[in-house]
C-alpha cells in the first residue's frame, strides 16, 4: 500500500507534456490512509496552457492508467489502476486557475484517500522541464544498465531477473558461464538451502542458460588439458587430475618435491582429496556422511602417495 502511495505522490507532483508555452501548477497533496492523516507534500507540474482533465496531469506517469474518463462543465470523474490496487476519482475546477483532485484507492484490504489542491502559478518551458525529466529517465536507465553488466560479471543470473534487464545481458552472462573463468566461479558456490540464492549455484545457473552442467564440464576440462590450465583441472576435472597426480605428485616429500610447475597443483590436489574429492563436485551435489568425504580423501591420499 506504501507503495502505491509513493507512485500516485510521484505521478501527481512531478508531471510534464511536450508542448509550449506552459502553464505552472503549484500543488498540495494530502493523503489518508488507516483512519491516519499524512503530512501534506508539495510539488510542481509544467501542463500545456489549454491542458485541463486528469489525463493532462498524469500523462506521464507509467504505472497507472486512468480510464472512463467522464466529462462535464468544470468537473472530471475517472477510474484508476495501478499495479498495486485501483480506485476512483475526481477533478473539479474552481474558475481556470484552481482545482482539487480527490482520489480513492483500495489495495490489500486497505482504503486509501488522496486530495491534491492545485493553483495556477504562472508560466514555464514545458519542453525544457521534459528535457530534465528525459536527463532524469537517462540517468536512471544508465544505472539499471551498469546493474544489469555487473550481475553479467558478477554471474548472477536471479539478479538480472530482478532489475528487469534486456535480453542481451542473459546472452552476456550465459557466455561467460561458458568459459573456464566463468564456470569455476559458479561451480564453486555451495547449496545454502535458500532457493533465493540457490538459484545462482551451478544448477541454477545451467538451468537459466540451458546448458547442462557436465557436458559443460566435460568441453571445458578438454579446452583446459590442450591449454595446460592446471587449476582448472585440478579443481573440476577429476578424471584428467588424476593421470598427472599419479605422475608429478606421487611419492614426493620434502626433500624430492614436485617440479615447481606441478607443486600448487599437486598441493591443492591433496587438500581437494582430503575434503573428498573436490574436482569431481556436480551440478547437484549431495551432502556426504559426517566423516566419510574426509576418510575417502585420506584413503586415496594413501594410494596416491603409497602411504
Amino acid at each position: 500500500m506504501r507503495i502505491l502511495a509513493a507512485v500516485l505522490l510521484a505521478s501527481l507532483t512531478t508531471v510534464v507534456i511536450a508542448q509550449e508555452p506552459g502553464s505552472l501548477w503549484q500543488t498540495n497533496t494530502t493523503m489518508e490512509m488507516g483512519g491516519m492523516k499524512m503530512p501534506g507534500r508539495s510539488g510542481q507540474m509544467c501542463v500545456p496552457l489549454t491542458a485541463e482533465g486528469p489525463e493532462a496531469m498524469a500523462q506521464e506517469d507509467n504505472e497507472c492508467t486512468m480510464t472512463n474518463v467522464r466529462r462535464s462543465p468544470g468537473r472530471f470523474s475517472y477510474d484508476v489502476t495501478c499495479p498495486q490496487g485501483s480506485g476512483t476519482g475526481e477533478m473539479v475546477y474552481q474558475g481556470r486557475d484552481s482545482y482539487t483532485m480527490t482520489m480513492t484507492m483500495t489495495a490489500d484490504g486497505e482504503t486509501m484517500k488522496m486530495v491534491t489542491q492545485a493553483k495556477r502559478g504562472g508560466t514555464c518551458d514545458a519542453s525544457k522541464v521534459k528535457k530534465q525529466i528525459a536527463a532524469i529517465e537517462a540517468q536512471g536507465s544508465q544505472q539499471v544498465a551498469q546493474g544489469c553488466a555487473s550481475m553479467v560479471e558478477s554471474l548472477l543470473p536471479s539478479q538480472l531477473t530482478n532489475l528487469g534487464c534486456e535480453a542481451k545481458y542473459k546472452k552476456q552472462l550465459c557466455d561467460r558461464f561458458g568459459t573456464r573463468a566463468g564456470f569455476d566461479t559458479v561451480a564453486q558456490r555451495q547449496p545454502t538451502g535458500n532457493p533465493q540464492f540457490d538459484g545462482d549455484n551451478l544448477a541454477g545457473v545451467a538451468g537459466y542458460c540451458g546448458m547442462p552442467a557436465e557436458g559443460l564440464r566435460t568441453r571445458l576440462c578438454r579446452e583446459a588439458v590442450g591449454k595446460d590450465d592446471l587449476d582448472f583441472i585440478g579443481r573440476h576435472c577429476p578424471a584428467d587430475a588424476q593421470p598427472i597426480a599419479q605422475r608429478e605428485c606421487a611419492g614426493r616429500s620434502y626433500s624430492t618435491p614436485p617440479a615447481e610447475k606441478y607443486r600448487d597443483f599437486c598441493s591443492n590436489y591433496a587438500r581437494e582429496m582430503m575434503q573428498g574429492g573436490g574436482a569431481a563436485e556436480s551440478a547437484e551435489p549431495q551432502p556426504p556422511k559426517p566423516g566419510d568425504a574426509v576418510k575417502e580423501g585420506a584413503k586415496k591420499l594413501k594410494g596416491l602417495f603409497g602411504l
